[in-house]
This record gives C-alpha cells, sequence and structure tokens, in this order.
C-alpha cells in the first residue's frame, strides 16, 4: 500500500504490541505503539490514548481514511473517531471475529463503514452471525520467498497452531486409516501450540511415531523448503476466515485436502470434503496417482489486492 501511495502518509496505531512507547519506522511507515500490553486494567487508557493521537494527527495533516484491523478495540476507536470527523473508515476481520459472540460487531451496525471480508466463507460467517454485510477482498502471496520446487520426500504436512480449532485428532485419525495400505508413508507436522503434549501422546497412542514428524515451530523459510518438498497438504481445521497456508501450499506445488473452510474451493488440485471419511477417500486418491507434475498456482495477485483496498478508500 505504501509503494501504491507513495505521496501519501501511513501512520499505524499498535494498540496491544510491542510491549514499548517508543515510535518507530517500518518500511517508510510511522509506527506509534500504544504499549496496552493486553492487560484488561490498562483498555480504557490505551483506548483514551488512541483517541488522543488520532486528534492531533488530524489536526496536523487531515487523515482521509481510517483502516482499523479486526472487529475490535481497533475498529470500535476508528468507527467513534471517524463519525466525529466525518472520515471515511475501512474495517478489515481477521479471523474469529465473524463467529458468534462478538460484541464489538454492534458498533457496526447502521454504520457506513466498509467492512471486508477474507473469503466466501468468511463473508458468509459475518452476514449469519452479525447481519453485515462485507466486501471480499483475499490476500496475495509474496512469491519472491519460495524456494524451487522439488522431489517430493513428504507424503502428508500438516502446517498450523496445534490448537483445538486446527483439530489435529482428526489428521491424526486420518493418518491411522491411511497408514494401513500405504505403509512407508512418510508425514510432517509444522507448528506448535497450547495443543502440543496432546497431540505428541495422541501419535504414540496411535503407534505412528515412526511415520508422524512433528517438527514444531520453525523458520517460515524452513516451512516454504518443506512445502517444495511435500506431496499433499491435509488441513482439518473446522475454521479458517481465509486460511494464508493454502495460498502457500498452491503456489509450493501441492494438492489440498481440507473441509470447507476459508477460501477452500473443489478443483483438480483441491479436495474439499464434508467428514473425516471424505478426508481419507480424498487423500487415498491423491497417494495413489502413479503420476502428477507439480506446477505453481497462484490465485490472487498484489495488485488485485491492493487495487481493490485503493478503491473503497477511494470511494
Amino acid at each position: 500500500m505504501k509503494n501504491a501511495l507513495p505521496n501519501s502518509k501511513l501512520t499505524l496505531l499498535s494498540f496491544q504490541f510491542p510491549f514499548t512507547n517508543k515510535t518507530y519506522d517500518w518500511n517508510g511507515i510511522e509506527i506509534i505503539p500504544l504499549n496496552g500490553k493486553n492487560k484488561l486494567l490498562k483498555k480504557l487508557c490505551t483506548w483514551k490514548k488512541a483517541l488522543n493521537i488520532l486528534k492531533k494527527i488530524h489536526r496536523e495533516q487531515p487523515i482521509d481514511t481510517i483502516h482499523s484491523f479486526w472487529i475490535g478495540e481497533c475498529a470500535m476507536i476508528g468507527e467513534r473517531f471517524s463519525i466525529k470527523h466525518h472520515i471515511k473508515h475501512v474495517v478489515t476481520l481477521m479471523g474469529q471475529d465473524a463467529k458468534s459472540g462478538n460484541l464489538y460487531t454492534k458498533k457496526l451496525t447502521n454504520s457506513t463503514a466498509k467492512i471486508v471480508t477474507l473469503s466466501i466463507n468468511h463473508q458468509s460467517e459475518l452476514l449469519k452471525n452479525h447481519k453485515l454485510k462485507s466486501t471480499i477482498i483475499p490476500w496475495h502471496l509474496n512469491t519472491k520467498e519460495f524456494p524451487e520446487l522439488s522431489k517430493n520426500n513428504i507424503d502428508i504436512l500438516g502446517v498450523g497452531s496445534v490448537n483445538s480449532i486446527k483439530n489435529y485428532a482428526h489428521f491424526i485419525n486420518v493418518i491411522s486409516q491411511l497408514i494401513k495400505v500405504h505403509t512407508n508413508l512418510n508425514v510432517v507436522i509444522i507448528g506448535d501450540g497450547a495443543w502440543r503434549n496432546e497431540l505428541e501422546q495422541l501419535i504414540k497412542k496411535s503407534k505412528l511415531s515412526q511415520t508422524v514428524t512433528l517438527k514444531g515451530k520453525i523458520s517460515r523459510h524452513e516451512v516454504l523448503k518443506n512445502m517444495a518438498q511435500s506431496k499433499l497438504l491435509l488441513h482439518t481445521s473446522l475454521y479458517e476466515s481465509f486460511g494464508f497456508v493454502f495460498l502457500e501450499a498452491l503456489y509450493s506445488g501441492m494438492q489440498i485436502v481440507s473441509y470447507d473452510v476459508g477460501l477452500a474451493k473443489t478443483s483438480t488440485h483441491w479436495k474439499v470434503c464434508n467428514s473425516e471419511t471424505a478426508l481419507v477417500a480424498a487423500c487415498q486418491t491423491i497417494l495413489s496417482e502413479k503420476t502428477h507434475t507439480k506446477n505453481r498456482i497462484l490465485i490472487s495477485s498484489e495488485k488485485q489486492t491492493i487495487n481493490a483496498y485503493l478503491n473503497l478508500y477511494n470511494a
């Protein structure tokens, strides 16, 4: 966005992180940390600080657009300031803020703010739970980060935080079924999180210690390197707003098996399933293929994403 608007000033107010009060420059963008530290008792102070800083910025150089990320405290403050000063407001949802129980969505009822979701599933979730309409703008992928495609040394790859949402219990159950036919499977899981101990125990209980390697948290470079040498991404998450890992997998020449979450869409390289049994069958089909040419697939470009946001900024 900074490159697309070279003559504009972009300032970013970060409510909770990093834990500092020091303003700094990031790629030509002024970052003002409010140092909330995710502490409940500091919330009101953080919000007041945000409003005062916005007021100061607007006084020195009038703000054209406020862009809030997540329907949460940032969107609440952005909405309040934009209404008072008649400024355009764009709100991008990022994940579970579209699910039911998010009280901040009430602040956007009857609002003129432009709301952005990341996929059809994400848009539908927001409309179903909160009756809020939105425009879909998918994220783009920086293709310069990716290594060359290589020979498949990994049959099935899992990538994502090790938590209850990612639903690794289904992942392990699928592998348990597949190993009965494909006895020499090489399965790798990349990620770490609160459910790691449970996942390790489940792998042992399922007698898959020789089949499944849990790599934990590794660098992004290493993640992409693993993707470049993997045949299939098995993604058992029950909810995704977008699923950035899908973009990465497709550009890494992988095939995907997943539930209907995020930007999932059935195609020759993506099998979308509605049950654990269907996941097993889909993986079975892909693993049984004699030949498959790895091709990079790019769903959306940086230009498309930036232009879509510029259209909202200028609306």
